[in-house]
């Protein structure tokens, strides 16, 4: 892995700079499986991602201190992320078609580079818990042009390996594993490669919350009777200080799920607010080499959520966050630090300073029944 060795306390200086509170909350290991009142989920639904042009810009500034880097995420007129969720499989299809838009600054020169994303062929990807672990597509593609270049980028598993192959403007295309291809987010690296694995670092946090708000509104329809009692509930992550465990009434790591009632109903519904709060939030996956660390705060505004009631089963058919005319967006990231972390031994840690970023802005998401299947 391609990173930096920090010792914890280090660590705790440049990522957090100060620890944010935790509210007196009800303190779970969420078990979706476990719940009283399970939700369920239609087997299969589709998905919109917008970047609303009123909405903060969604940008990606390199986390760790003296690591130039920023990207800027938009839209535009016609683009955005479309595809399929599939709940009972934690899988996503992101449609061809799909297209967003980049501006990177600070990667190779002051001078800015732009360039586009485009889908070329379904791009599938499947997910488990964390909320933010490793997942790599298993097929399909994209296409990133700049002006100069167009350079076509491929996932396919060879001999078992996941991996993608690349061709720069027609030219045969050439296997790289995926470790080797998201190193090129690297400046030292040609910046056609660069400018390509910086786009799967795009598509690839966007994936993650797709899986991520879908995770969400899973847990909000689950614990609902915990968040309207108590305003919030508070799970314990992984922690970075100690391989002991946390005391659960005063845990060092963990992620809390917050409630506002914007109607004073009493009741979740269509309308309301939510917000997490990571703090040093560290998802060890134990099936992946490379972690996550997320510190920081996600606000979730315009809930949308449609149920429809099948005998004693309450399915939900559609839901979502969509900004009102006062909000910048439905999914906003404050300070936001999400940083590629591998535990090295017991207190040190190498972080991939290059695939390290502070996320700000945000965007709309929602989820609806589609005629649309694979």
């Amino acid at each position: 892995m391609k990173g930096r060795l920090m010792t914890v306390t280090g660590l705790l200086g440049v990522v957090a700079g100060v620890l944010l509170p935790i509210g007196s909350c009800d303190i779970d290991d969420y078990d979706p499986h476990a719940v009283a009142t399970e939700a369920d989920f239609v087997e299969s639904l589709g998905f919109e991602l917008d970047i609303p042009m009123r909405a903060l810009r969604l940008a990606f500034d390199r986390a760790v201190e003296g690591e130039g880097g920023n990207l800027t995420v938009s839209g535009g007129d016609d683009g955005g992320i479309t595809g399929l969720l599939f709940p009972d499989d934690s899988r996503i299809r992101i449609d061809a078609g799909s297209r967003i838009d980049v501006d990177a600054s600070g990667f190779w020169t002051p001078k800015s580079r732009e360039f586009s994303i485009t889908v070329e062929e379904h791009i599938i990807i499947e997910k488990s818990l964390p909320a933010f672990g490793e997942s790599f597509p298993s097929e399909g593609g994209f296409v990133v042009a700049d002006g100069e270049n167009v350079i076509a980028v491929v996932f396919l598993p060879v001999a078992g390996v996941s991996g993608v192959s690349l061709s720069l403007n027609g030219s045969a295309p050439v296997f790289h594993t995926m470790d080797a291809f998201e190193a090129f987010a690297g400046s030292s690296f040609p910046i056609w490669k660069t400018e390509a694995s910086l786009s799967f670092l795009v598509l690839d946090h966007l994936a993650e919350q797709i899986f991520f708000i879908a995770d969400t509104v899973d847990i909000i329809e689950s614990h609902s009777g915990g968040l309207a009692g108590g305003g919030g509930i508070v799970f314990l992550c992984d922690s970075l200080l100690s391989d002991t465990e946390q005391d659960p009434l005063d845990p060092e790591s963990a992620r809390e799920l917050s409630w506002t009632d914007t109607d004073g109903s009493g009741l979740i519904d269509t309308g309301d607010r939510f917000q997490w709060t990571f703090v040093q939030c560290w998802e060890e996956d134990p099936d992946d080499l490379v972690s996550d660390l997320v510190d920081g705060i996600v606000m979730l505004s315009g809930y949308v959520i449609e149920r429809e009631q099948e005998d004693s089963r309450r399915v939900i058919t559609g839901f979502g966050f969509v900004a009102g005319p006062e909000e910048s967006a439905g999914v906003l990231y404050d300070d936001f630090i999400w940083m590629k972390a591998e535990r090295v031994s017991s207190g040190s840690f190498a972080f991939d300073t290059d695939r390290s970023f502070t996320i700000s802005g945000g965007f709309d998401l929602t989820f609806s029944l589609s005629d649309i299947q694979e």
